[in-house]
């Protein structure tokens, strides 16, 4: 009869290493794994932090507001802005004016909101809606400050505004929308060059909303500061939680 086959021996070391150690638990991932649960509340905190700070520094700024027509700087980087002399500036800062008035605005985000749905981006158009929602707090601090707008004595006035000064609503309507845009962009937009224009074009609006009021004189430049932040009070949960969302 053939000789019974032999028993195999006793298993290497490695193979050993191998049964006993599933997954990786090496110091490195340990400390890996701590960190990023440190860091996750951390960003939460120091985040919510930022944006109470962000709601006292505009609080502060409409107390002010209540007691002072306009503040020491107001004036003069009103009229250092006025007096730029460049082809085309004020073309493009009237063009910049026009995005935020009211109707314009508003009929702007319904088309952009049926737009997204249309292509199936739920999320980024629901996100497009909400950006009506700072209009309604800029209104309602307009009325609580109830702070006149620059007059002719002070600075040259070219346009016509209606309402009390602070906060500016063409600042808080423009850089809302566009600035949401910039993060929604390329969602539909995977040509890189054309995404990057078109996110270029956002933060030019963003950044011009504010200039323009200044510009054509309905607005002190104090009144651009409290329409920016509140602005990115909206935007950066609203931006923060859209990104959360999308990177699970």
């Amino acid at each position: 009869a053939p000789p019974a086959a032999a028993s195999r021996g006793p298993p290497r070391a490695g193979h050993l290493a191998r049964a006993a150690t599933p997954c990786d638990t090496s110091p490195v991932a340990a400390t890996q794994e701590r960190s990023h649960a440190r860091t996750g509340p951390g960003r939460l905190v120091w985040g919510l932090g930022l944006w109470v700070a962000g709601v006292l520094l505009l609080a502060v700024l409409a107390v002010f507001d209540i007691f002072f027509d306009r503040f020491p700087a107001d004036e003069r980087i009103a009229h250092a802005l006025q007096d730029v002399d460049v082809p085309a500036f004020g073309g493009f800062l009237d063009f910049v004016n026009a995005l935020g008035h009211s109707w314009l605005a508003i009929g702007l985000v319904v088309v952009l909101t049926i737009g997204f749905a249309w292509v199936r981006a739920g999320s980024e158009a629901v996100l497009v809606f909400l950006t009506l929602a700072p209009r309604a707090v800029n209104f309602l601090l307009k009325d609580w400050v109830e702070r006149p707008r620059p007059s002719e004595e002070l600075v040259e006035v070219s346009s016509s505004a209606s309402g009390f000064s602070f906060p500016s609503g063409h600042t808080v309507a423009t850089a809302t929308l566009f600035g949401v845009l910039f993060f929604l962009i390329p969602v539909v937009v995977r040509w890189r060059p054309l995404r990057w224009t078109l996110q270029a074009g956002c933060l030019l609006l963003v950044l011009a909303a504010g200039p323009a009021r200044v510009y054509v004189g309905v607005h002190w430049p104090s009144d651009v500061l409290g329409g920016y932040l509140l602005a990115l009070l909206f935007l950066a949960p609203v931006v923060a939680a859209y990104l959360a969302l999308r990177s699970d």
